[in-house]
């Protein structure tokens, strides 16, 4: 299974936001749904969180990248960014949280996503 934690983050009212001073992603596991190179849940997850994780970095908006074998994790220090990076953190965090609801909506048994404030 893919296990997917969201910290720092509010999902009210189909309104996300960073909620916290520091927002946290920890992508982690393989989802077993077909053999190694035909699995196209975890092609799906690794894409959409590569993607999020370069566009914050692009944007100098992520730090303390880490990626290794089954594991992505990264986290932004929200409070020291200025406005325009903050939207801009969001609409991306958006953008990741809505792709990754898609995924464990169509395939629940293998990926499991967790959002806490």
């Amino acid at each position: 299974m893919i296990t997917i934690a969201l910290q720092g983050i509010r999902v009210k009212n189909n309104h996300i936001a960073v909620s916290g001073t520091v927002c946290s992603v920890s992508v982690s596991g393989h989802s077993g749904q077909a053999s190694k190179g035909n699995d196209i849940v975890c092609a799906a997850v690794s894409t959409l969180s590569q993607s999020v994780a370069m566009a914050l970095e692009y944007y100098e908006i992520a730090h303390n990248i880490n990626q290794q074998g089954g594991l992505l994790e990264f986290s932004v220090n929200f409070v020291s960014l200025d406005d325009e990076k903050k939207i801009r953190c969001e609409s991306i965090v958006s953008v990741f949280i809505i792709g990754l609801h898609e995924i464990s909506k169509q395939y629940p048994e293998f990926v499991h996503v967790t959002i806490n404030e």
